[in-house]
């Protein structure tokens, strides 16, 4: 049942420049399945590790909680897409589309978050002690953003058994295709498979926030965010990477929504602020990053930890070498 679909992969396309640098023929059998790949061979693409690199430069975690916060939810993600399109035709339609597009948008969404003060319209104090945090909801937001279009898919494994891309790895050879529309699926399946590529510790970390946590769940039961800024990034991002899953709804600008954000938050004693001001550097995030740390550390090493880095605005003394760390942003290097 899958025959229309085997020669989706062999067909050259500029579109194809986007997706997987691995020829479809070299990781198929003749029979049409396709073989699994580990993480670190899906990874081992030039612009895929380049994504990972820029994720890494714009991230605000230390280097240990960027491996258990950003880079496992991305490995497990894409084991368990393997190299599937996003699309049936069009941008993204090529092998290892879904995860190309995946990693391209959740890269800048970050960078253009890292532009901005979160959350916006509040206290400077209570931003220093959540930029962080929000920083990393943009982060699951982006990562998560695309996983409607895994919907369309159905597949198949050689032993017969059904697979659905995005729930697991397929272990086995497997095959796919695009559902048809009388087989669509009508039940949203977004909730639950992030909520099996959010870590237990990165779930604590945001409950700490309720705010925060309210916000994602919206995102991710598709309802407006309740902070329209995140909204706005995401969907500048989206226009940047020419995404197929752009939302309906029009949104103002990034700049214009942070803008209006800051207004609000001024007294009507001072005077208007310039649109920059909203890209001027975060304030300290020294106890954002405390509470943090004290998920995974004693109370001691905390201090020791945080004491290094109040100097450090972005929380990475490695990153002011301009040499990126080994462990974090290569492929081949599993977490932590």
């Amino acid at each position: 049942m899958f025959q229309r679909f085997k020669s989706h992969f062999i067909r050259q396309s500029a579109a194809q420049k986007k997706s997987s640098a691995l020829p479809p023929e070299t990781i198929r059998d003749c029979q049409g399945y396709f073989q699994p790949q580990s993480v670190d061979e899906l990874l081992a693409t030039p612009q895929r590790r380049q994504y990972l690199q820029q994720l890494w430069q714009n991230s605000a975690l230390p280097e240990g909680l960027y491996q258990r916060f950003y880079l496992a939810p991305i490995k497990q993600l894409l084991g368990s897409v393997q190299q599937v399109p996003a699309t049936p035709e069009g941008d993204w339609s090529g092998a290892g589309g879904f995860a190309d597009l995946t990693l391209q948008f959740t890269t800048c969404a970050v960078r253009l978050a890292k532009g901005h003060l979160l959350p916006p319209g509040v206290a400077p104090e209570t931003q220093a002690a959540q930029s962080v945090l929000w920083q990393a909801v943009v982060f699951w937001a982006a990562l998560f953003y695309h996983l409607p279009l895994l919907r369309q898919l159905e597949g198949e494994l050689d032993d017969g058994h059904f697979w659905q891309p995005g729930v697991c790895n397929p272990g086995n050879p497997f095959r796919f295709r695009f559902r048809t529309p009388e087989n669509a699926l009508t039940v949203p399946q977004e909730a639950l498979l992030a909520a099996s590529l959010l870590p237990e510790k990165a779930i604590m970390w945001l409950v700490s926030v309720p705010e925060a946590w309210h916000c994602l769940m919206l995102h991710l039961n598709g309802c407006p965010s309740s902070v329209p800024l995140i909204d706005a990034l995401l969907q500048d991002a989206a226009g940047q990477v020419h995404s197929p899953w752009v939302k309906q709804a029009v949104l103002p600008t990034a700049a214009e929504t942070a803008q209006t954000s800051e207004a609000d938050a001024r007294p009507e004693t001072q005077s208007a602020a310039p649109a920059t001001a909203m890209k001027s550097p975060s304030p300290s995030t020294a106890d954002d990053t405390r509470t943090l740390l004290s998920l995974f550390q004693s109370n001691d090493e905390v201090s020791l930890l945080v004491n290094a880095n109040e100097n450090d605005s972005d929380l990475k003394i490695s990153k002011r070498t301009g040499r990126p760390s080994e462990n974090v942003a290569p492929a081949g290097n599993e977490s932590p």
